[in-house]
């Protein structure tokens, strides 16, 4: 099967840069403006809708696109006779005539199909909505399964082989990395999601930070004019009862729209996590411990979002959005450790009975204000400002036996986690359109942003507490960047290119109060992308960019502290650690605007990394964040459909890349090609009466993740959907990783420690899904409101730590 799947790689792809729009003026036989007329945009020749919008109270309308043509462009409003224009290319319509009607319209319904991969110019795109097997996933599992995005065993995520990715909602930076965006994305039910886009060479609009590029998940919002929605129910079964709901609604008139959007979340996760840890001395082993660790993870979400646009004039418009996010978790773990010496010969044992409750939240407000000039020109000012704030309360109750299992002490050590950052952000962004195809873009984005962590360990003794000050920590960091960017494009019938430069100055200041070690920084890099795209003709379409980018190192890997996991286990910081910088090419090519093939090479220099080792002569692992000199990245990811029948449509998707490492980890050498091949697909069934079926599966055979081999992972997974009420209401029924092979398990053999080690998970659950639209689903979709402002707000990065 899997060399059927390496022939059919010969079919291609594209990944392809650049924007442009439709505008225009609907008038009617009296050539009066027409307010409210719809206007749609589909994609020739399979009809596959792009983009929607209304013509405002002028009759003008604007659809902004980054797909090439041709197009079919239909505009429908009460009364009239529905017009379509074809065309091959973006342009200006001037004045679009609608002809009355002499039959009275009962009302208009158009339906259009979306593949479930779409490549746009600058992005590929992972359509969620409509995918049944999305059904009682989170957006983690969504990204799992995305063409060219690896989620490793510790839930980072790379995309062309390198990690760095920068996760952003709706166009604004979750500002998140490690374990805080994992829980994020989590606790964030699919059901909620309408597409995913992948970015793996952003235009310098973008802040620079993403070494690997960005990964944008955008929300569903309302599409229809008038009021309406949607809301989803989603209770699951894995080993534990899980529960996901969705709520959107929309109210949108000709000078306002009102939307919203609720996401809850509620599950008990389940993990256990078995290790076999070898100390070495010279390759001979000292000391043996055996690690059984045993999780039930509480998981809460809850995810409002708020948003109101206003028309103040005929080219001005007033956006304000207001979002949270509300974590709810904790963790209820039973640990046990068996320590041996070299010759299996058993030392001691210890047992831990850990209980974790945390809560976390975060407020963000976004005020955009947008103007059109008459000459093709737009300015729009953003202001950001966002709050998160964190608290976690620990206790750790240890019991210490011999060899004889005979009890020497106990522990209990408690936890006390209080943390803040504070985020505010400028962005004003100005364009010019020229007659000659030619477009400027000037750009200021600055952000600042202040962190205050405080954690606080005591140990319990005979009903006192003592601060436990090895372990008690608090750490301040600020942090400044301010960015300017130029960015011209070129565009004509069939070839278009880009040139930009970013210009970024940071500071940073680190205080370690505990421990009184602080240290400051400030460096000033340029950032070029360049990007050039040759149209031979809708069915051939090439294109090649150039980029260079930066990873700064996250607050909490910065700060100077080891951090307490559990007695055998640690977590240090480290304040020398240096930005990463990638330098990226990618040649990309489209055949039939349905397959695409794309081959990105990067080098990286202070490759950001995570070593785990032993300091010193103690008997611990640390886990620790490094630079090692160099690394060559090579990816090549394709995607491409194949019907086999007229009802059953399937689309592959394949990536291979390689590492090579060229550096050393606490003094030993690391110099290691890790090839990694990933393969999914999805298939679907289309039958009679409303019903369909879908097939998915995914595949990642044994592979290197840094210094350590993880075995096979791979997931099957099914689902069954059935229409109801008139195409008002879809139930889903879906079984996820039916095989139960989803859990990671590897080896890390690495300077003085041999790690093996077994995690399973809750990867294995069956979700019944009812989704059900209400309000008006039919007529006039409403223009879809992204922010213009690239919301790169950079890096407030939280772990359990606070």
């Amino acid at each position: 099967m899997w060399r059927y799947i390496f022939l059919i790689l010969i079919l291609p792809a594209q990944f392809v840069q650049g924007q442009d729009s439709f505008r225009g003026r609907v008038i009617d036989e009296q050539e009066q403006a027409l307010i409210g007329v719809n206007v749609m945009v589909s994609q020739l020749p399979d009809s596959l809708f792009l983009k929607g919008g209304i013509s405002n109270t002028q009759g003008d309308f604007t659809i902004e696109l980054s797909t090439p043509g041709p197009f079919l462009i239909q505009f429908s409003y009460l009364g009239y006779e529905t017009h379509t224009i074809e065309l091959q290319t973006t342009q200006d319509l001037g004045e679009v005539k609608l002809s009355s009607s002499s039959t009275q319209l009962v009302g208009v319904e158009v339906r259009a199909k979306k593949p479930m991969i779409q490549r746009e110019l600058d992005r590929l795109i992972v359509n969620v909505e409509g995918n049944i097997l999305s059904a009682g996933n989170s957006v983690l599992e969504i990204l799992r399964k995305s063409p060219g995005v690896i989620v490793n065993q510790d839930d980072v995520i790379s995309m062309s082989g390198r990690t760095g990715v920068r996760v952003y909602i709706d166009n604004k930076d979750t500002r998140l990395q490690g374990d805080a965006l994992a829980n994020l994305l989590r606790g964030i039910p699919a059901s909620t999601i309408e597409k995913v886009e992948l970015i793996t060479n952003p235009s310098v609009k973008y802040e620079a930070q993403g070494n690997a590029g960005i990964i944008n998940i955008v929300t569903k919002q309302g599409k229809f004019y008038g009021t309406n929605g949607s809301f989803t129910l989603s209770p699951g079964y894995g080993r534990y009862f899980r529960w996901e709901n969705g709520l959107n609604f929309n109210h949108r008139t000709a000078k306002w729209n009102l939307y919203g959007q609720y996401g809850f979340a509620k599950r008990n996760q389940y993990m256990e996590i078995v290790i076999d840890r070898i100390f070495l001395d010279d390759g001979q082993p000292t000391s043996v411990f055996d690690l059984q660790n045993d999780f039930r993870l509480p998981i809460e979400n809850h995810t409002p979002r708020l948003g109101f646009d206003y028309e103040l004039g005929k080219n001005t418009q007033l956006g304000v959005l207001l979002s949270g996010f509300a974590n709810l978790t904790g963790s209820d773990a039973y640990s046990d450790i068996d320590e041996f010496d070299g010759n299996t010969q058993l030392l001691a044992r210890q047992t831990t009975d850990g209980l974790t409750k945390g809560k976390w939240y975060q407020i963000g407000t976004n005020i955009q204000l947008k103007h059109s000039f008459q000459n093709k020109s737009a300015l729009s000012v953003d202001l950001d400002y966002s709050t998160y704030n964190n608290r976690e309360d620990q206790r750790f109750d240890s019991q210490f036996l011999n060899g004889e299992n005979e009890l020497l002490s106990k522990i209990l050590l408690d936890g006390d986690v209080d943390g803040f950052f504070d985020l505010k952000g400028l962005s004003i962004d100005y364009e010019k359109e020229s007659a000659n195809g030619l477009k400027w873009e000037l750009g200021w984005k600055n952000t600042i942003v202040k962190t205050d962590n405080d954690l606080r360990y005591f140990d319990e003794i005979n009903g006192g507490q003592t601060l436990n000050e090895s372990l008690t920590n608090h750490f301040i960091y600020d942090e400044e960047i301010y960015a300017g960017y130029a960015n011209l494009s070129w565009r004509k019938p069939k070839w278009n290119a880009n040139f930009g430069l970013r210009l970024e100055q940071t500071y940073i200041a680190g205080n370690q109060l505990t421990t009184e070690v602080s240290f400051d920084d400030q460096y000033l890099n340029l950032f070029p992308s360049a990007s050039f795209n040759f149209t031979a003709n809708p069915n051939h379409i090439a294109g090649l960019s150039l980029s260079r980018r930066l990873d700064r190192p996250s607050y909490n890997d910065l700060n100077p502290f080891r951090f307490f996991v559990n007695t055998n286990t640690f977590r240090v910081g480290n304040p020398f650690l240096t930005p990463q910088y990638t330098w990226g090419i990618e040649g990309n090519y489209t055949f039939n605007q349905r397959y695409y093939i794309a081959f990105n090479y990067g080098i990286t220099t202070d490759n950001l990394n995570r070593a785990i080792v032993q300091e010193g002569t103690e008997q611990v692992v640390v886990v620790k964040p490094i630079n090692i000199d160099n690394l060559r990245s090579y990816a090549l990811t394709a995607s491409w459909p194949i019907n086999f029948t007229k009802s059953w449509n399937s689309q592959w998707n394949l990536n291979v890349s390689m590492n090579d490492f060229d550096g050393t980890i606490t003094g030993f050498q690391f110099d290691r090609l890790n090839p990694i091949v990933v393969i999914n697909t999805n298939h679907s069934v289309r039958l009679k009466a409303g019903y369909s079926l879908q097939f998915g599966a995914f595949y990642l055979p044994p592979h290197y993740a840094s210094i350590t081999k993880v075995k096979l992972i791979s997931q099957v997974s099914f689902g069954a959907q059935k229409r109801l009420w008139g195409d008002k209401g879809m139930l889903r029924l879906n079984f996820n990783d039916i095989f139960y092979q989803g859990y990671p398990r590897g080896r890390t053999a690495f300077g003085r420690i041999d790690d093996t080690f077994l995690s399973y998970r809750d990867t294995r659950f069956a979700t019944l899904s009812l989704s059900v639209n209400f309000g008006k689903q039919s007529v006039r979709p409403q223009q879809n409101r992204r922010s213009k402002v690239q919301r790169e707000l950079n890096r407030a990065r939280k772990n359990e730590n606070g």
